[in-house]
């Protein structure tokens, strides 16, 4: 069987109101050292479903709302494993998993915070630099934090040269460009090692040459270094030409009204 390094069934979202939604995992498996793109319209729910994956924000703590064993979901297929209980599984090494739901239901959240800081990074659209840290600061921060900066410096060496950066590490984020701005935060999130990166359109304020450069960048470094990488995008060609898998988050109805369906089962897309 296929090493997941995420396992999710019938996991739901829902946010209340004029401007809410409600998104519907029905199966997300995400197999060690891949590179998948989640895509679909805007407002679906694909950034909501990166930040659960990132354990920043809570599942619906019960299935209301989830189609029920005997009924079919928008596509016209029955609930994944006939049953809408949910499972969250985060496998950060090999044989290592951690029940997300129980997490959460327990009030785990200083055992979730230990799980971001120590296996996950992350890359906003923006770059989410801090502003009174050089460049060099700001990719080894995760580092220090953990106090593994001396059995890092080999690999950040050859984040850093592999992004094309080194010149601009005692710069500051106010003085780099865009690009330059997300190729420092790809490094800050791949520094310290995590099992996983989840990025959320990380090229979207790039030109499209520059864009399609950094996540070919981005996709290799993750490869080599054997990072599983789950991204945000709306650019599938620039996706698809850097090696990543589309998972496409679908628009249904049901008895509720509009819902937001992600099925994805680690197969060809």
């Amino acid at each position: 069987m296929t090493d997941m390094v995420f396992l999710l069934r019938n996991i739901a979202k829902t946010r209340p109101g004029n401007e809410g939604f409600r998104l519907r995992i029905e199966q997300l498996d995400v197999a060690r050292g891949s590179l998948l793109a989640l895509v679909g319209p805007s407002g679906c729910g694909k950034s909501t479903a990166l930040d659960m994956l990132a354990c920043a924000l809570s599942p619906d703590m019960t299935p209301e709302g989830f189609a029920l064993p005997h009924s079919t979901t928008p596509q016209g297929r029955p609930p994944v494993g006939g049953s809408a209980s949910p499972t969250f599984v985060f496998c950060p090494a090999a044989g290592v998993p951690t029940d997300i739901m129980s997490a959460w239901r327990g009030g785990g959240t200083d055992a979730l915070a230990r799980l971001r800081l120590h296996h996950l990074g992350y890359v906003l659209q923006t770059g989410g630099l801090l502003p009174f840290l050089s460049a060099r600061e700001n990719i080894v921060l995760r580092c220090k934090s953990l106090g593994i900066l001396p059995q890092r410096q080999d690999a950040v060496a050859t984040v850093v040269h592999r992004l094309g950066i080194g010149h601009l590490l005692g710069q500051y984020p106010a003085t780099l460009s865009v690009g330059e701005r997300q190729r420092v935060a790809i490094a800050s999130a791949l520094a310290h090692g995590p099992s996983v990166v989840l990025a959320d359109e990380p090229t979207a304020a790039l030109d499209p040459g520059h864009a399609a450069n950094v996540l070919r960048l981005f996709a290799e470094l993750a490869r080599q270094l054997g990072i599983t990488v789950v991204m945000v995008t709306h650019n599938l060609d620039q996706a698809r030409l850097a090696g990543f898998t589309l998972a496409q988050v679908t628009i249904g109805q049901d008895a509720g009204g509009s819902v937001s369906v992600l099925r994805w089962a680690g197969g060809a897309a």
